[in-house]
Formats: structure tokens, C-alpha cells, sequence
């Protein structure tokens, strides 16, 4: 059918010349069906990958609806709230643990968990509170927070007995704790040693400046295991018990510093 050609001769109207091109009979006759059914394809071919896309989204949709349900199956969005909630406090506990001793609050937003929690974005509301709490950490972890020696407190903050004369009074501008030589001494909170070395009636003492406009001193020491420029961390052994400066015997002098003024630091001993 195809070897039937017909011979179509295309005319310049400017009379400049004409072109023959010989197309099969059977395309002349027919053309209207062939174009129809090419369209009829197209069109097919279209419905095809429509009802592919369409099925594929869905099934993607289905999986996701199964997965959220499944989540909420597994969890009580009761007690769910009651956690968040109950981590809201701390943080406000945080926050009041600074300002009750002078400091400025942690920059920290309760999350809520709001009526409006929604199971589908409990990944949003946990990445929050975990970039929350990260920054009340770094935070907390730059404040002078318990002991720096595991020792029995021999001598308060403020006025006491002088125990070199035995008569009168002086003022005592720290805490003392009770030790042997040679125990050791650790950093109550992270920092960088200012001062690392002989400090008159201190004897070896340690200073470590911990941002804030707080410091910590550390005196009598035996051994100094620092240098003047070193960050520390919360908990490192930063030196020894000892008796050296004015000393009546073994133990840890240590104050805490706040914008230049010595405080009490019992109200750093404990985190309430």
C-alpha cells in the first residue's frame, strides 16, 4: 500500500522554482485517521504516565499516613505533654538559678507543646528543645555549680574567729574545705586559667576566669597542674591539696569573684 507514491509539487509563487516530493497515496487519502490516531495515542500515552505519577504519589502518601499513625499508636500524647511541660520548668528553673544569683538569664524560649501539637511534627518540636537545652548547657557549664573538693567545710564565708591568734576576728572571703596534702582539686565549672602560680597569703593558688564576670580561686595548693592561658573543663583536677601561704594546715581555700567583688559561695554549692 505504502509502494503507491504520489508526486506533490510544491510552487514558489514568485515563480522562482518548485520542489516535487512523491508521498505514499495512502497518506493523502487518509490523512484525517492518521492524524487522529496519532493524537488518540498521544493522548493515551499522556492518561499513562498520568496514572504512573498519580500511583506513585499516593503510595508515597499512604506510607506516610501509615508511618504517622503507627507513631501515634506508639505513643500517649498525654504523658507525651507532660514531659515536654516538665522540661519547660526546668528551664525556668535554670533561669531562675541565674537571676536569684545575679546573672544574666540563659536566652531561652519555652517550646510549649502548646494544645496545637500535632503528632506529624514531633521531629520539629524535639530538634527545638534539643538546640534549646544545648545552649542552656554550654551555658550552664561556664557558672561555678558544687564543690571543688570532696571535703568537709571547716570555715564559712565572712566574719569568723582568727585562727592564727586565736583572739578577734577577721574577715574570710571564701570557703575552706577540710583535705590531705595531695588530694585533689577540680575546676567547678569550664573557663580559662588567668593566674596559675604564688599569690602572697594564698600561697600556690590558681584563679580561672569562667566569662559572665565570674571567677574561681583556688589556694593553699601543693601542686599546680596548670599554666596562666589553659582552658579547662568542668571537673578537670587542676591541683593538690596543701598547707602553703597562711595556712594552719591542709586544706582547700576557694572563693568565687563576681564583677570583681568576693561572694558567698555556698549559694553556688548546690543548683537550687
Amino acid at each position: 500500500m505504502l509502494k503507491e507514491k504520489t508526486s506533490v509539487h510544491f510552487v514558489n509563487t514568485q515563480g522562482d522554482g518548485s520542489r516535487v516530493m512523491l508521498v505514499p497515496t495512502f497518506i493523502l487519502f487518509y490523512w484525517r485517521k492518521i492524524l487522529i490516531s496519532f493524537v488518540a495515542l498521544f493522548v493515551a500515552f499522556g492518561l499513562l504516565l498520568g496514572f504512573f505519577i498519580y500511583q506513585k504519589t499516593s503510595e508515597h502518601y499512604q506510607e506516610e499516613l501509615a508511618r504517622a499513625n503507627f507513631i501515634k499508636r506508639q505513643i500517649d500524647l498525654q504523658q507525651l505533654r507532660k514531659s515536654f511541660r516538665s522540661i519547660d520548668e526546668t528551664i525556668d528553673k535554670i533561669n531562675l538559678y541565674m537571676k536569684k544569683r545575679g546573672l544574666q538569664a540563659t536566652p531561652l524560649e519555652n517550646v510549649g507543646m502548646a494544645d496545637q501539637f500535632k503528632i506529624r511534627n514531633i521531629n520539629d518540636v524535639t530538634e527545638d528543645y534539643d538546640f534549646q537545652l544545648d545552649k542552656a548547657l554550654e551555658t550552664i557549664a561556664d557558672i561555678p555549680i558544687g564543690i571543688p573538693h570532696r571535703g568537709r567545710i571547716t570555715s564559712q564565708f565572712g566574719n569568723r574567729n582568727n585562727p592564727f591568734s586565736g583572739t578577734g576576728s577577721e574577715r574570710h572571703a571564701g570557703i575552706d574545705f577540710k583535705g590531705n596534702t595531695g588530694e585533689p582539686v577540680s575546676v567547678t565549672a569550664q573557663g580559662k586559667i588567668s593566674f596559675a602560680g604564688v599569690k602572697g597569703g594564698y600561697g600556690n593558688c590558681i584563679i580561672v576566669d569562667h566569662g559572665f564576670h565570674l571567677k574561681t580561686l583556688y589556694g593553699h595548693l601543693s601542686r599546680i597542674l596548670v599554666r596562666a592561658g589553659q582552658t579547662v573543663v568542668v571537673g578537670q583536677k587542676i591541683g593538690e591539696i596543701g598547707s602553703t601561704g597562711r595556712s594552719t594546715g591542709p586544706h582547700l581555700h576557694y572563693e568565687i569573684h563576681q564583677n570583681g567583688q568576693r561572694i558567698d559561695p555556698e549559694n553556688y554549692l548546690k543548683f537550687n
